[in-house]
């Protein structure tokens, strides 16, 4: 069942495309070369445990939450490539962590559920 998002109000400068950016990499996970499915479906859960918990983050965190998002995207990205970049994979799984730390202090969770998502993309490429 499709969400109904109800929103009203003044929405300039507003992020409001985080879950749409989360539901996409999940979807690109899929993509991803590996001869071990569980690994895959890990990571697509920690994805979508990282997609419920920025849509709780507080306003004024948006754009941390965004950057999030956006390098979860880029690290997955990165995976899904015939013969993934260690050296990118590693310098975005670091960013990933270090905007995840941005938002420690107003939700903790998400700083686990980042690095999660790093060490499950390293077991997926790992070769």
């Amino acid at each position: 069942m499709p969400d109904n998002i109800k929103m009203t109000g003044d929405f300039r400068g507003a992020i409001i495309n985080i879950k749409s950016t989360l539901t996409n990499v999940q979807q690109s996970v899929g993509a991803i070369a590996t001869e071990d499915p569980n690994a895959r479906q890990e990571l697509e859960d920690l994805i979508g445990q990282l997609s419920e918990s920025l849509q709780q983050v507080p306003e004024d965190n948006r754009e941390d939450a965004q950057a999030v998002a956006d390098l979860t995207q880029s690290l997955v990205e990165t995976a899904k490539a015939e013969q993934p970049n260690k050296t990118t994979l590693q310098i975005t799984g670091e960013g990933l962590k270090k905007a995840a730390q941005n938002l420690a202090e107003v939700m903790p969770a998400v700083l686990t559920i980042a690095t999660q998502i790093v060490a499950a993309v390293a077991k997926l490429v790992v070769k």
